[in-house]
């Protein structure tokens, strides 16, 4: 089964009752502290939630077939720094690797769903071998055995803990942190060529304190910014924003850059993938998403269109110059 057939997105209305059907399929129920019998209310129940309070869980497909779930939740017990991710699959679709695919998709959303943790945390009931293994092959370390997690009783009689910690993720995979004030030598040094700046519409020359300012402006408040990362190196940014749209709804307007030393290696498009997952979650009131390329930006068009995107208008911006400047408008086709 190829890699690319495998995507996650979040559950819709319309999925309970497959989600009661993969639940209730033989042998899934024993390894979940889900209610049993397992109804269709409380598949309902479950998708309602995941609408309205915008949890981070998502509904694992393969070609076109929902599979099963994984997602990120509060450990027992509760704590702001740690949180614990879970998962599980039809019984159709144990042995077939999906589970370990998923969650190596999964973690590159992490630093970005959870900005505030240091750790995250996932028990496994003693005999689920399989459940283990994808932990492990995912970097995730076991600590052990144990009865209760932050002095609460876990569901079942004993469960292995395994723990992966934030700085590890962003070292060890390709995703998008929130930016911090440290980081702002290293986007000054990335953003300022002139050959950035001028595709970006930003003021040039870029000098440290508009970095300064930029990162101070995206820390001080919720905002969907993040530093592209590769193994822990910030590569270039990635962000989107509410813009108003026509009808009086919001859109969404996405940008993004690179350092001129990480161009033609596919990042580009990998982190616009992701912030394309993670609108959903952390922008779901939206119409169109959207984004614009100056005329002479084939490179960045070519990245949006791998994305699923379509040029719909070639607009006039008014940068500030003699002549505007030629912005090809495209917007998203797969949302």
């Amino acid at each position: 089964m190829p890699a690319e057939s495998l995507s996650l997105r979040p559950f819709r209305a319309e999925d309970a009752q497959r989600v009661t059907d993969l639940v209730t399929s033989p042998g899934v129920l024993k390894y979940l502290a889900l209610p049993t019998p397992y109804k269709l209310e409380h598949a309902q129940d479950f998708i309602n939630r995941c609408i309205t309070q915008h949890l981070p869980h998502f509904g694992v497909w393969v070609n076109g077939e929902l599979t099963g779930c994984i997602g990120l939740g509060n450990p027992p017990g509760g704590d702001a720094a740690i949180q614990m991710a879970g998962y599980w699959y039809g019984a159709a679709y144990h042995g077939k690797g999906i589970a370990t695919r998923a969650m190596q998709q999964f973690l590159p959303l992490l630093p970005a769903l959870a900005p505030q943790c240091s750790s995250i945390v996932a028990f496994t009931h003693c005999e689920n071998i399989a459940s283990q293994r994808v932990l492990e092959k995912n970097g995730f370390t076991c600590n052990g055995k144990i009865t209760e997690y932050n002095g609460k009783q876990l569901p079942f009689s004993a469960a292995y803990q395994f723990t992966r910690s934030m700085r590890d993720i962003i070292n060890h995979t390709f995703t998008l942190k929130p930016w911090e004030p440290a980081d702002t030598a290293t986007l000054h040094h990335l953003i300022s060529p002139v050959e950035i700046t001028s595709n970006l519409l930003i003021p040039t020359p870029y000098q440290l304190h508009h970095a300064q300012e930029f990162i101070q402006d995206t820390t001080s408040k919720p905002c969907c910014r993040y530093a592209i990362c590769a193994n822990g190196n910030i590569v270039g940014g990635i962000g989107a924003e509410y813009t108003a749209a026509a009808n009086g709804d919001q859109d969404i307007k996405i940008g993004y850059w690179l350092g001129t030393a990480y161009r033609g290696r596919g990042y580009a498009t990998a982190a616009v993938k992701l912030m394309l997952q993670l609108i959903p979650l952390l922008m779901p009131e939206h119409n169109t998403i959207y984004a614009r390329e100056l005329k002479h930006n084939t490179a960045g068009a070519k990245v949006l269109e791998n994305c699923g995107f379509s040029c719909t208008a070639k607009i006039a911006y008014d940068t500030g110059a003699d002549t505007p400047a030629e912005v090809y408008h495209f917007e998203y086709r797969n949302a």
